[in-house]
């Protein structure tokens, strides 16, 4: 009789080990160190693929020698393909492809120098410049629509156009490009290249070819058009425009950068390439609707996008106004397994979302999410550290704050997303702002002397100051 005991004993004994081993191995506990608990819950990158950002115009003798630590670090040179901006008056970033280059950053080799961050397991930094892989970089709604977005089919109200007589402000608008009947009902609202010719040819010199509206990031065309399923950047655009519509002030041009496909996807070197393009048509304000979370906890883990917005754009002038953040059910589960708890998935103090995490300084990044009377909205990112604006949301409908779409015909339609609120804070401060104070470059706008000057535009709610910055807010309407 024992003996059966005994092997029931045994078995139970053996299926608790089984049980928690497996247990261990999906809940690897919480962060420690620099990095996260596991490589894979970093953001998603484009394999084989380095980007490099120069500190500064590499000579002959600094490329054979960076060839050489990527050799010691493992990795065949024999066959590095090396891909610079298609605009190619910017120098100072490339990228590198061949068999497993993006583990150069994880080398002994770029921990050394002349670094500001020591070297990461996310970026690599050297005498020479700072390395990292080409991550993916979304556009995601906070909900998805239904409905995919009429592209080619929405027809757009005709409203009357206000006749601007103070400054022409250039906004740069990086998503997924435009609806060519946007383009056509208010043409006065978008910048075109009146360097340049539909002939083929390169008349501006930036080798980009009837680059006449702007430029294709994502595809290497001049076809801006918006093929995402939800109209993302063509929505962005409308919201804009509106705040321009609503007040007869500053005269808008708006520049489109396609920099995300049709699924709403770009990467870390598109975009810094396309940043680099609206600094070089002088544009005043970029709008970034997009973003990428992760759980590397130091204070700038990504040095090459962290560099072009708050030291390079600022030295051109320009202010970059991006959104806080969405809830992500993806990344939220990589958070939850790194440690964070439910409480702060929200909070961008725990759970960082960038470039919004660019913005904790008083530097060119204005960071926007949604909010009513009281709180942001559930789904969206707060920070008293990193979120200078919330905006005041048109409507509460399924558990979301939303905003009326504007200036589209047909009944009225609603949208949820720290994207949107960005834009209408984008279209507010450029319609409003007085361009005689805008700083030359290369001074650096700043973003708390860009929201004084709107004056009685920007409000203070106590009961926002625990989730925004001083409780700052704006109204759709």
């Amino acid at each position: 009789m024992k003996k059966p005991l005994l092997l029931l004993l045994i078995l139970c004994i053996i299926i608790i080990i089984i049980l928690c081993i497996r247990h261990c191995h999906c809940n690897p506990g919480p962060v420690t160190g620099n990095r996260t608990d596991s490589p894979s819950r970093a953001p998603q990158r484009i394999p084989d693929q380095l980007v490099v950002f120069y500190k500064h115009a590499p000579s002959p003798q600094d490329l054979t020698d960076l060839k050489k630590k990527i050799k010691d670090a493992g990795i065949d040179t024999l066959h590095i393909e090396v891909q610079r901006c298609e605009n190619c008056t910017d120098t100072l970033m490339e990228l590198w492809k061949t068999p497993h280059i993006e583990t150069f950053v994880h080398a002994e080799t770029v921990k050394g120098g002349a670094s500001t961050g020591g070297g990461t397991h996310s970026v690599g930094e050297d005498d020479l410049g700072y390395y990292l892989p080409n991550y993916v970089i979304n556009t995601p709604p906070e909900i998805i629509p239904k409905e995919p977005y009429r592209s080619r089919g929405q027809k757009f109200r005709t409203d009357t156009i206000y006749s601007h007589t103070a400054d022409t402000v250039r906004v740069a608008i990086l998503d997924t490009g435009i609806d060519p009947n946007l383009f056509f009902s208010y043409p006065q609202y978008f910048w075109v290249n009146k360097t340049e010719q539909a002939n083929g040819a390169d008349e501006d010199s930036n080798c980009l070819k009837d680059d006449l509206k702007g430029w294709n990031f994502a595809n290497g065309n001049n076809d801006i058009t918006d093929d995402s399923r939800d109209g993302h950047g063509t929505r962005v655009a409308l919201f804009i425009i509106n705040e321009f519509q609503r007040n007869n002030t500053n005269a808008l041009q708006l520049l489109i950068l396609k920099t995300h496909n049709k699924n709403s996807e770009g990467d870390m070197f598109n975009i810094m390439c396309a940043m680099s393009y609206a600094a070089s048509k002088k544009a005043k304000i970029i709008n970034a609707s997009w973003g990428f979370y992760s759980q590397y906890y130091f204070v700038s883990p990504y040095e090459p996008i962290d560099a072009i917005i708050t030291r390079i754009m600022a030295s051109k002038g320009i202010l970059v106004v991006t959104a806080a953040g969405n809830r992500i059910a993806a990344a939220d589960d990589s958070a939850l397994h790194a440690g964070i708890a439910p409480a702060d998935l929200r909070n961008l103090d725990r759970h960082r979302f960038y470039p919004a995490c660019f913005g904790g300084k008083p530097n060119n990044v204005l960071v926007v999410t949604s909010a009513n009377d009281t709180m942001v909205s559930p789904s969206q990112n707060y920070s008293t550290t990193y979120t200078d604006l919330a905006v005041m949301a048109d409507t509460l409908d399924e558990g979301s704050l939303k905003f009326k779409i504007p200036l589209v015909a047909g009944p009225p339609e609603y949208i949820a997303g720290s994207s949107y609120a960005t834009a209408i804070a984008t279209g507010k401060i450029a319609a409003l702002f007085p361009m005689s104070s805008w700083p030359a470059p290369p001074s650096s706008p700043k973003k708390a002397d860009v929201l004084s000057k709107l004056g009685t535009t920007v409000g203070n709610k106590t009961t926002l100051e625990h989730q925004v910055n001083g409780g700052k807010f704006i109204r759709h309407h």
